[in-house]
């Protein structure tokens, strides 16, 4: 479902009633049957594991601009459209803090490679590929449902 200011303002609510500390936003960045997936650096907290392009959303910031930030800090992509909600799930943070993260397929201008300035690598992996990378359960979800999808 296309995201819009009712579904980002039910979004926040939502999460704040239920006690949620920290909003993160995630983004599903495919191309054709596959998806980007960063590699936490070793030394950093949950070290090793594969994520989906993501991160906290500042103070002030609407979810649709911490989705450009943190692609375009993280990737160096440069967002031009959020497709649809993916869901979300919760988790606390390495401080301790209820943290939410809602996860969006996006789509990307092409650019020809990833840059990266947070993590130590990436990979486009597939349904068929997806078991060879470290991923919180919650993580594989997402990323199964989305690249299962044919809406986007």
């Amino acid at each position: 479902m296309p995201l819009n200011s009712e579904m980002r303002s039910e979004l926040l609510q939502n999460a704040a009633a239920q006690g949620i500390e920290r909003i993160v936003v995630a983004a599903v960045i495919r191309d054709g049957d596959k998806a980007l997936l960063l590699e936490r650096s070793r030394d950093d907290y949950l070290g090793g594991l594969f994520e989906l392009p993501s991160g906290v959303v500042e103070t002030g910031e609407t979810l649709d601009a911490a989705l450009r930030r943190e692609v375009a800090e993280e990737t160096g992509f440069a967002l031009i459209g959020i497709d649809c909600y993916l869901g979300c799930f919760d988790y606390r943070s390495r401080g301790g803090r209820w943290t939410r993260q809602f996860n969006f397929a996006v789509t990307v201008k092409e650019t020809p490679v990833v840059t990266l300035s947070e993590h130590a690598s990436f990979a486009w992996v597939g349904l068929d590929g997806l078991a060879e990378y470290p991923v919180s359960p919650e993580v594989g979800e997402v990323l199964r449902r989305a690249l299962a999808s044919k809406d986007f």
